[in-house]
């Protein structure tokens, strides 16, 4: 058993009670092979919530901020997440994404950028990062969406991880690499991920 597996059974049993979780859709996620997992937003903890729903591990890109939290960044390095400044182009944090898709790998991103709790995702933009990272590796990309109360991620109350069909990244239409054709794929991505809220 590996430590990130180790991480994930001790601490996996605290987390599915703390928000009391569910996953829906667990049959969709890829058995081999990379992919880049991406979700709605709304809360610090979600990366944690959603590497419980799937059964892979996943290196979630998270904001440089997070790490220096006390014991909490520590056990997200652990867990493999990596760090992204935010409002600016970070190469660095670039590379390491395509390094691991292209070595098999999972990516979490939420493509919102940062958190939006309360909000209708529907009503938020979306980043063209996922779309020019699916281009650049020829990887699928599978959205997901946390379900919560009020689209806030509470302790005690219900939380719904719900995984959507993988989305190939032939189906995105991305020929060139141009601006215009990441943005139809984010919308196309994101359209999926707000759509999951009324799938079940």
């Amino acid at each position: 058993m590996t430590l990130y597996d180790k991480l994930v059974k001790r601490f996996g049993w605290f987390f599915r009670r703390l928000y009391k979780l569910n996953i829906v859709g667990a049959e969709n996620v890829p058995k081999d092979g990379s992919f880049i997992l991406c979700s709605n937003h709304t809360a610090k903890f979600d990366p944690v919530v959603l590497i419980l729903g799937v059964p892979r591990r996943v290196h979630f890109m998270a904001k440089k901020e997070t790490f220096k939290v006390p014991l909490f960044g520590r056990l997200i390095v652990k867990l493999g997440m990596f760090p992204v400044s935010r409002g600016q182009a970070d190469t660095t944090a670039l590379k390491t994404a395509l390094n691991y898709l292209k070595n098999g790998e999972i990516v979490g991103i939420f493509p919102q950028g940062t958190r939006r709790p309360g909000l209708d995702p529907k009503t938020t933009e979306a980043k063209d990062g996922v779309a020019m990272l699916s281009y650049r590796t020829k990887c699928t990309v599978l959205p997901a969406f946390i379900k919560t109360k009020k689209r806030k991620l509470r302790p005690f109350s219900k939380t719904t991880v719900i995984i959507g069909k993988p989305i190939y990244n032939d189906e995105l239409g991305m020929v060139n690499g141009t601006p215009s054709e990441y943005r139809k794929a984010t919308e196309r991505i994101f359209g999926d991920i707000c759509a999951l809220e009324d799938s079940i």
